[in-house]
């Protein structure tokens, strides 16, 4: 399936994981070719290439879009959406060098302000832990296929997957936190999200996942993809547990 477009309101990865699960069950083999883990070297470079550049203030405040006050943050932080890095690129370094004057307000339609909260306690941890100059700026790399919960996977660091099973705790949080991501554009961040709603669906038949995701599950949508009952049914001839892990963006999803 597709990327999803930015804002989406629904479960997102559910919707896509839906036409791929389908596939699956009638085929009975892989529905894609599996891509290779994303180590998002260069998103690092560009998030520190935008941290330094001058085209915005050092501070930048974000404006949620079910609030009228916004969080405002240092430029780095701002930069690890790319939403904020586009704006840097488009305005360039001023001539003099200097940074501009005039503080920056970006409002951001499709984003909440929990979920941007969340967004932004990610992004000021790695810089924490990645120094002053973001040199030592690291990502986890979530792993194909996924197969257990992101805490035992060695790649994902310890204190990505608290955060992702922090977040998780409530589905829905989980959920717009994932739309949110998707909309400022933090591919990092996007990874981590498909892969924590990956984790809940392996070994999951498709009625399991029918009862996570029930809004995704609802007749229109089954009606849209061809799905009979007894393709998600428990009983007889029903079909087995579902391997799914994340694809290239965190967007896409496989299932064999």
């Amino acid at each position: 399936p597709p990327p999803p477009p930015r804002g989406m309101s629904l479960p997102a990865l559910a919707l896509l994981l839906l036409p791929v699960l389908v596939a699956a069950a009638r085929e009975g083999g892989p529905a894609s070719v599996r891509p290779s883990p994303l180590d998002y070297a260069k998103e690092a470079e560009d998030i520190a290439a935008c941290a330094r550049s001058r085209a915005l203030p050092a501070q930048v405040t974000l404006v949620p879009s079910d609030s009228m006050a916004g969080i405002t943050v240092s430029r780095g932080v701002a930069c690890f959406m790319k939403v904020v890095q586009t704006m840097s690129d488009e305005d360039g370094d001023d001539e003099d060098g200097q940074e501009p004057e005039q503080p920056v307000e970006i409002p951001l339609a499709k984003v909440g302000e929990e979920s941007l909260r969340l967004i932004l306690d990610f992004a000021e941890g790695k810089m924490k832990a990645a120094g002053p100059e973001l040199a030592d700026l690291k990502f986890s790399v979530v792993p194909r296929p996924l197969s257990g919960p992101l805490r035992e996977t060695k790649s994902i660091a310890a204190e990505d997957a608290e955060f992702m099973d922090r977040v998780a705790e409530d589905l829905d949080r989980l959920i717009r936190l994932t739309n949110a991501v998707n909309f400022v554009d933090s591919p990092p961040l996007l990874e981590l999200c498909a892969a924590r709603i990956a984790q809940m669906l392996i070994g999951k038949t498709p009625k399991e996942i029918r009862d996570i995701f029930p809004e995704a599950f609802g007749a229109k949508h089954a009606e849209v993809y061809g799905l009979t009952a007894p393709a998600l049914g428990d009983g007889p001839g029903a079909d087995p547990p579902l391997q799914v892990r994340p694809r290239a963006r965190g967007c896409q999803a496989q299932a064999n």
